[in-house]
C-alpha cells in the first residue's frame, strides 16, 4: 500500500515514506494513504492525473524527459553548507524575474513546484532576514533533480541540475564506495558537467581545515573526470576578501592543477548595490558557460564525414566538416 505527502518541500527521504520502509509516516499529519483519497478523486468528474507533480525528480522518473530528448545532467558538488541549494534558488529567482541565459531561452520545467520552494526561501522577510533552504537530507536515497527546458536557435535541451547533501559528498570524497553515498555516486557517474562550490565563509572561519576538505573533494572529482567540463564557484563571494591571501592562492594553485580547463566564478546571494554582478549576472553565467561548452562538444561529436557515394540517397543532407 502506497501513499503520498501533502506538504511541498518535505525534507523526509521520499523512499522511506513512499515505500513505508520506516514508520515515520504513521505519525505525520501530512501523510495520506492512497485509499483515503481514492473516493475524493472519483468524485472529480473529468479530472486528469498528470505524469509529473512539479516536485524535484528522482532517477526512476527520468523516462518522462527521456521520451523527447537525452537530458544533460549537471552535478552540484560541494562540502556541507557550501551554497549549492541556495545557488539553485537564486538561479531560478533570476530567471523568474526576467534575467536570461544568453542564447538559451527558458521554455519550461517539469519541476516548477520544487523551484518555487527554493525561491521562497530566499525572499526577504518582514524582519529583514532571509530563511535559507533547509539542509538537504543526507540519506543515501535522497535525490533532488531540478529540470529546465531550454532552446536556442539550433537545438533543444532538457537540463537537470542534480543536488545532494554536502555530508554525502564528504563521505564520497573519503570513500567512493561508501554505502551511504549512493546518491553522490549516481550524480558523479551520470553528470555531463559539474559545478564545484568553494565556501568562502568556511575558508575565512576554518582556514586550513576547510581548504584540506575542499582539496580532497576536488581530487575525487578530478579522478575520473574524463574531460567533463567543470565550473568552479567561489560561493558567498561577498566575503572572499576576508580569506587569507596565502590560503586562497594555495587553493587556487591546487584547483588549477586538478582542473586545467575549469572556469572560475565568484557568486553571492547578497547584492551590495542595485545591480551587483556577483549576484545578478554571475549566477546565470555559471550555467551559461557549461551549456555553451557542452553544446560545442556535442556538435563536434555529431559531425559526420561528407559521403563520397555516387548514390544521391546517401549524400542527401550529409553535413560537411568545412567551417567558413
Amino acid at each position: 500500500m502506497r501513499g503520498f505527502c501533502k506538504i511541498q518541500g518535505c525534507a523526509a527521504p521520499k523512499g522511506l515514506c513512499l515505500n513505508k520502509l520506516s514508520n515515520e509516516h504513521l505519525v505525520c499529519e501530512h501523510w495520506s494513504d492512497v485509499e483515503q483519497v481514492d473516493s475524493k478523486k472519483s468524485k472529480s468528474v473529468g479530472a486528469k492525473v498528470l505524469p509529473w507533480t512539479g516536485e524535484a525528480l528522482q532517477p526512476d522518473e527520468l523516462e518522462l524527459i527521456g521520451e523527447r530528448s537525452s537530458p544533460l545532467v549537471i552535478g552540484m558538488i560541494g562540502c556541507p553548507d557550501a551554497g549549492k541549494t541556495s545557488y539553485l534558488g537564486m538561479l531560478y529567482t533570476l530567471l523568474f524575474n526576467g534575467n536570461k541565459i544568453d542564447g538559451w531561452p527558458l521554455c519550461g520545467s517539469y519541476t516548477l513546484a520544487a523551484w518555487e520552494i527554493l525561491a521562497q526561501c530566499l525572499k526577504i522577510k518582514s524582519n529583514g532576514k532571509v530563511d535559507f533552504p533547509i539542509p538537504t537530507p543526507s540519506s543515501a536515497d535522497f535525490y533532488s533533480l531540478y529540470h529546465l527546458a531550454l532552446k536556442n536557435t539550433q537545438v533543444f535541451r532538457d537540463v537537470l541540475l542534480a543536488d545532494s547533501s554536502g555530508e554525502v559528498f564528504n563521505l564520497w570524497s573519503e570513500d567512493v564506495n561508501d554505502e551511504n553515498a549512493e546518491n553522490a555516486r549516481w550524480i558523479y557517474s551520470n553528470s555531463d558537467a559539474f559545478v564545484f562550490f568553494i565556501d568562502s565563509v568556511a575558508l575565512v572561519e576554518k582556514r586550513g581545515r576547510a581548504k584540506a576538505q575542499i582539496v580532497q573533494m576536488a581530487e575525487q572529482l578530478a579522478a575520473n573526470l574524463e574531460n567533463r567540463p567543470v565550473a568552479i564557484v567561489w560561493s558567498k563571494a561577498d566575503k572572499i576578501s576576508e580569506i587569507r591571501p596565502n590560503i586562497k592562492a594555495s587553493l587556487k594553485e591546487d584547483l588549477d592543477r586538478l582542473f586545467q580547463d575549469a572556469t572560475f566564478f565568484e557568486v553571492s546571494n547578497f547584492p551590495s548595490k542595485e545591480f551587483d554582478p556577483l549576484c545578478h549576472r554571475n549566477n546565470i553565467n555559471v550555467l551559461e558557460n557549461l551549456l555553451n561548452r557542452l553544446n560545442k562538444e556535442r556538435a563536434i561529436n555529431l559531425l559526420l564525414e561528407q559521403s563520397k557515394s555516387e548514390d544521391l540517397f546517401f549524400r542527401f543532407g550529409a553535413p560537411t566538416n568545412d567551417r567558413k
